[in-house]
């Protein structure tokens, strides 16, 4: 998996104003609703770049590339899916922002393809979707001690399943149905 400074790299070097945390929440929103790469990049970045730029064509790839291994850990049978946050050795305010902004993007990117059909939403993933919301306004000024790291990864393992559980409750996997 492509880490948190490869992606914001390549989103500073086209020019989004989105970071790596929240653009990666947006494109797994927009995967349960099996959108396409190119929809993506319309909400996360403000143009795509020209054919002929070959180094924007190349963190384009980086950002493509993401797409691809977040949509194959969204719908892994083995549950391999992982939140794209600043690393644990970044400063632990920041590391609270990038799951804000994570979840901050995420919102969007469901509003933007199930706006208006919050009465057809079962409680599991109304539930979901408020937990999420009550995330997305993490401060930042929290001090680093080591009840807070574990609180924040008691945080980031209940974003991710809440992630999965809307994935499969909106857009269940198809197993197979083959008797062995």
């Amino acid at each position: 998996m492509l880490d948190f400074d490869q992606v914001q790299t390549a989103l500073e070097r086209l020019g989004s104003t989105a970071d790596a945390a929240e653009s990666h929440g947006t494109l797994c929103a927009l995967l349960i609703d099996n959108a396409p790469c190119v929809n993506w990049l319309g909400h996360t970045l403000d143009e795509l770049p020209d054919k002929g730029d070959v180094l924007a064509n190349e963190q384009l790839g980086l950002l493509e590339q993401l797409y691809e291994q977040t949509s194959a850990q969204l719908n892994d049978e083995e549950l391999n899916f992982e939140l794209l946050l600043p690393d644990e050795s970044e400063d632990f305010g920041l590391r609270l922002l990038g799951l804000s902004a994570w979840c901050q993007g995420f919102l969007y990117g469901f509003g933007v393809f199930r706006a208006g059909v919050e009465d057809s939403l079962d409680d599991e993933t109304r539930e979901c979707l408020s937990d999420l919301l009550e995330i997305s306004k993490l401060g930042h000024d929290e001090e680093a001690s080591e009840d807070a790291e574990r609180q924040f990864a008691e945080i980031v393992e209940h974003v991710r399943i809440a992630a999965l559980i809307l994935n499969e409750s909106l857009n269940p996997l198809k197993t197979s149905s083959t008797v062995h």
